[in-house]
């Protein structure tokens, strides 16, 4: 049996990856979800989305999956995007023909899980394509992980907001 560990939270464990720093932030947003558009040299527009924290203390936000709507929770402590039975189905995946012989360490124990490629992720007008996931047997709400974050240029908490940069 192949095993993969990663560590599927259901906590927020938020780190900063800040390679372009220098936007002052400080502004709030009123909803959830809010994005900003910022207009660096020779009119290149970098998008940022804005996730406000939830009474729970986790920040929710909403994903586009190969064109389905969905909602996860972000998590930087997942290596990957962890989808359940239930969202990868919504976003085309036939999981009766996925190999589930790999195993993840999660916060509820090891889970069988099974690899899979997504050929878009969007949050706001941030678009990702071909990002590597899994599909985890037994998890009940999907997880947006660090397969999506590692590709922005900017993931930072900001009082009660975690401020993704594209």
């Amino acid at each position: 049996m192949k095993r993969i560990y990663i560590i599927v939270a259901f906590f927020v464990a938020i780190t900063a990856i800040n390679r372009n720093l220098g936007d002052d932030l400080s502004e709030t947003a009123n909803s959830s979800v809010s994005e900003r558009q910022h207009r660096p040299a020779k009119s290149q527009k970098t998008a940022e989305v804005v996730l406000q924290r939830a009474g729970d203390g986790h920040f929710y936000v909403d994903v586009d999956v190969n064109g389905s709507s969905m909602r996860m929770l972000a998590d930087t402590g997942a290596s990957a995007i962890a989808l359940s039975a239930a969202d990868a189905e919504r976003a085309g995946i036939d999981i009766e023909q996925l190999d589930f012989s790999a195993a993840a360490s999660t916060a509820n124990g090891v889970a069988a899980v099974a690899e899979v490629e997504l050929d878009e992720v969007r949050v706001g007008s941030i678009v990702r394509r071909n990002v590597r996931a899994m599909v985890v047997r037994g998890l009940s709400d999907s997880l947006l992980g660090m397969s999506f974050f590692s590709s922005l240029s900017k993931v930072a908490m900001e009082s009660d907001e975690l401020v993704l940069r594209d």
